[in-house]
């Protein structure tokens, strides 16, 4: 008899006590679903869009969820950023984190690598050479993402110049010769920079002008 009622009150707690099996529903890709049983009893509305936290408790969308997906800050023109370089992808294109946990691509403005990475496309001359060292002077260093006019390009990645402490790492790149210039407009805030530095950088027959 008492394992009887044991039973009938373990069933009970999980049919009218825990939140978590009211809708179990199938989760999305943020950690959360849409209420359509029982609504009312849990304090939600018909079709309401909700998550539920590691204990199971109810959190309408608007409230805080630990489950949901980072996001990135605003990002303004002209704007800096403080992040860690998680990845580098080639020479030119990194990986970061934001403060808030959320990760981007980003492209490095005003300079062109050779690829290393292209689909369908072998590598370049060089292209192994500018992508070991920007491995070896960004990964997991902590760097100043600084933007222009144009914030992301046609791909969808951050488009901006990168500085470690007060070096511009756009510039270095092209005063090493591991860099083409590669002007697109309207992000030109160190244009004449970066042509002085590749003009240097053929004269000394560096990296690519050897």
């Amino acid at each position: 008899m008492k394992r009887l009622f044991s039973f009938v009150l373990f069933l009970t707690t999980i049919l009218f006590v825990s939140p978590a099996f009211a809708h179990p529903g199938k989760l999305d890709k943020n950690g959360g679903h849409t209420c359509y049983t029982n609504c009312a009893k849990w304090g939600l509305k018909d079709g309401e869009y909700h998550y539920h936290d590691k204990n199971g408790n109810i959190i309408k969308k608007g409230q805080s969820n630990n489950n949901k997906k980072p996001t990135a800050p605003e990002i303004k023109i002209n704007s800096k950023h403080t992040v860690k370089v998680i990845r580098v992808v080639d020479g030119d294109t990194i990986e970061v984190k934001f403060s808030t946990g959320a990760t981007a691509k980003v492209r490095l403005i005003g300079v062109n690598t050779p690829e290393t990475v292209a689909p369908n496309r072998p590598v370049e001359k060089y292209g192994k050479e500018a992508s070991n060292y920007t491995k070896k002077r960004l990964t997991n260093k902590t760097v100043t993402l600084e933007f222009d006019v144009g914030i992301k390009d046609k791909y969808g990645r951050l488009l901006a110049y990168v500085w470690v402490g007060k070096e511009l790492y756009n510039e270095t790149l092209v005063k090493e010769g591991y860099a083409r210039v590669m002007t697109i407009q309207p992000n030109v805030k160190y244009q004449e920079k970066f042509i002085k530095a590749e003009r240097a950088a053929r004269q000394s027959k560096k990296g690519l002008w050897r």
